[in-house]
C-alpha cells in the first residue's frame, strides 16, 4: 500500500489521524467554526467497544447546536479522551491536538485510506461554501 497522509477527513467533518497502530478521531476546525464555542461534550463509548463506520460515538453541544458525532471508520475503541466532559472548550481551542476524542484500532487501513485527504477535503469545503 502506498504511503498515506497521517490525517484524513470524513464528509461529516470528523477527522482521523494515524497514531502508531491506532487512529485518533476528532472534529474539524471547519465544523467547529460553524458550531461556535463547545459548551458540553459526552462520550457514548468506552474502551473495548466495537464500532462500525457511521456509529455515534459522542454528543457535542455548542452555542448554536447539539449534534451527534459519528465514526469515520470501524474499529475497537482503544482510548477515550477522559476529561473532555469537564473541559469541552478544549475541543474548540485545539481540535487537532488536545481536542481529540477517541482512538480506534481498525481491522485494517482500507477505510482510513478511503477517507478524504486534505486536498479533497478542502475541495469539499469550497463546494459546500459555494452552495450556501
Amino acid at each position: 500500500m502506498p504511503s498515506l497522509p497521517s490525517r484524513r477527513y470524513a464528509r461529516n467533518h470528523v477527522w482521523a489521524e494515524l497514531d502508531g497502530d491506532s487512529v485518533v478521531v476528532g472534529l474539524s476546525a471547519r465544523a467547529l467554526d460553524q458550531l461556535g464555542e463547545v459548551t458540553d461534550f459526552a462520550l457514548r463509548v468506552q474502551p473495548g467497544d466495537e464500532l462500525g463506520p457511521g456509529q455515534c460515538f459522542a454528543v457535542l453541544e455548542s452555542a448554536k447546536a447539539e449534534i451527534e458525532l459519528f465514526t469515520p471508520l470501524s474499529g475497537a475503541v482503544v482510548r477515550v479522551h477522559e476529561g473532555l466532559d469537564l473541559a469541552p472548550a478544549t475541543i474548540s481551542e485545539d481540535c487537532y491536538g488536545e481536542g481529540w476524542m477517541i482512538a480506534l484500532q481498525p481491522p485494517d487501513l482500507s477505510e482510513f485510506a478511503a477517507l478524504l485527504d486534505a486536498e479533497a477535503y478542502s475541495e469539499l469545503l469550497k463546494t459546500a461554501a459555494s452552495c450556501e
